[in-house]
């Protein structure tokens, strides 16, 4: 297995699609766009959602996405507060995908974003 792959089915995993639980609006959470990061507290994230309201209804988009720097994603998964500037790079990007057709969260078939140096 490859490093992406690591992150999506763990170290030694297997191919099975792994089970992250469902969303709050009851919809299965999916691999995100950079697969399953470790958090300190050795658990996994695979996505963090938020809503946001548009057109009067609320749109949950994940807040772990591949705008986001380094020191964003490691703030997010360390049990960080979301800051405004991850809020906004969290809209632009889910607003981007809906604009496309897509779910603002990583569908099937999309590869897996390499996690950020920066």
């Amino acid at each position: 297995m490859n490093e992406m792959e690591d992150r999506w089915y763990g170290e030694g995993g297997s191919k099975e699609k792994p089970n992250y639980g469902d969303r709050v609006d009851g919809s299965k959470k999916g691999g995100g766009f950079f697969g399953e990061i470790k958090r300190p507290d050795g658990k996994v994230s695979t996505e963090l959602s938020v809503g946001f309201e548009i057109d009067g209804k609320e749109v949950l988009m994940p807040t772990m996405v591949p705008t986001l720097t380094k020191k964003e994603l490691d703030h997010l998964i360390s049990g960080g507060e979301m800051t405004d500037e991850i809020a906004d790079k969290a809209y632009k990007h889910g607003l981007k995908r809906m604009k496309a057709k897509k779910s603002t969260f990583i569908e099937e078939g999309e590869k897996v974003t390499p996690l950020p140096k920066k």
